[in-house]
């Protein structure tokens, strides 16, 4: 009874400091950790600086005919006239299908990390781990020439084809028909070392218990995996999907650098197209008007991809 009352009274004598915090004014809270918040206000001003302000100041240009000196109030043109340029209209068709690809390759990293979690010895783990990681090294320029050799005429990859008999001479990049996929192409085989590692972790984390109990039971390997492992792993694969979304409709330096949009219109993308409205076009107020798009758009994928998700968990 003793050790009870003994008990109660230490922990009512724990939660009294905190009763007294919750007590005090929130301006009373902030002067008592204010070393904390003088710490803090470097990054906080620099956030305000450096990416809050030129949001708000996005959104603010993309109702302006702005050039970067001068400024007039034009209303919703810039939104009018993104519904009726032909370079947009063609560039959401090319990014919802590199999205719809980008998705689908997201199975290469998983099947590779899936294959050395499975791997028995932990040095050959370890092994194939540092071989995944180890192309992060070499600069995305070499990535870039590299890609930029291989589709050219007298590349790679129609040496490869005549090599094979096949009498190719296409210009890989400079053909509407075959510029896309090209893009596409790139980074074969699609086994990127972050998602790689993403995919390892969770499937290292794992509980062994219910491996062991999944053997004992008798499910088989494809069962394993089905059942218990890919479920395991639904947290990193939906990080992943939704890096993917994000990083598809704002990336635009593949198509820059590749084919610069062309031939044609075939491989335009928004981001592509903001960026040479501003660079070429010194459209300013325009620009700002497609990356205030792009926000939104990213924003409610990004929101459908979780409710999706979230309900598949359920």
């Amino acid at each position: 009874m003793t050790d009870i009352s003994a008990s109660s009274g230490e922990s009512a004598g724990r939660s009294e400091p905190l009763r007294r915090i919750h007590q005090l004014s929130l301006w009373q809270r902030i002067w008592k950790n204010r070393l904390l918040y003088l710490l803090l206000a470097p990054t906080i001003l620099g956030m305000v600086v450096f990416q809050y302000y030129p949001a708000l100041q996005a959104f603010w240009g993309s109702f302006h005919s702005w050039d970067g000196r001068r400024a007039r109030f034009i209303g919703l043109f810039n939104y009018q006239f993104f519904l009726e340029d032909p370079r947009l209209l063609q560039s959401w068709a090319n990014i919802l299908l590199l999205l719809v690809f980008n998705l689908i390759s997201l199975s290469f990293p998983l099947m590779v990390a899936y294959l050395i979690y499975r791997l028995p010895n932990p040095r050959h783990r370890y092994i194939y781990r540092v071989l995944v990681v180890l192309p992060v090294i070499a600069p995305g320029f070499v990535f870039i020439v590299l890609w930029r050799w291989l589709f050219s005429l007298d590349g790679g990859i129609n040496l490869i084809l005549r090599t094979l008999g096949v009498d190719s001479q296409v210009v890989w990049l400079g053909n509407s028909n075959t510029a896309l996929g090209s893009l596409m192409f790139m980074g074969f085989p699609w086994v990127e070392a972050f998602t790689v590692l993403i995919f390892l972790a969770g499937f290292i984390a794992i509980p062994g218990e219910m491996i062991d109990a999944a053997m004992v039971d008798g499910a088989t390997g494809w069962q394993r995996f089905r059942r218990i492992e890919l479920p395991m792993v639904q947290g990193q694969l939906k990080v992943l999907v939704i890096l993917t979304f994000i990083g598809t409709v704002q990336d635009f330096g593949r198509a820059l650098f590749m084919t610069r949009g062309g031939p044609g219109f075939s491989t335009m993308v928004p981001g592509l197209r903001m960026y040479y409205a501003f660079t070429q076009e010194n459209a300013y107020g325009y620009a700002s008007a497609i990356g205030v798009i792009l926000f939104f758009v990213i924003l409610i994928l990004t929101l459908i991809n979780q409710r999706l998700i979230r309900g598949s968990e359920d």
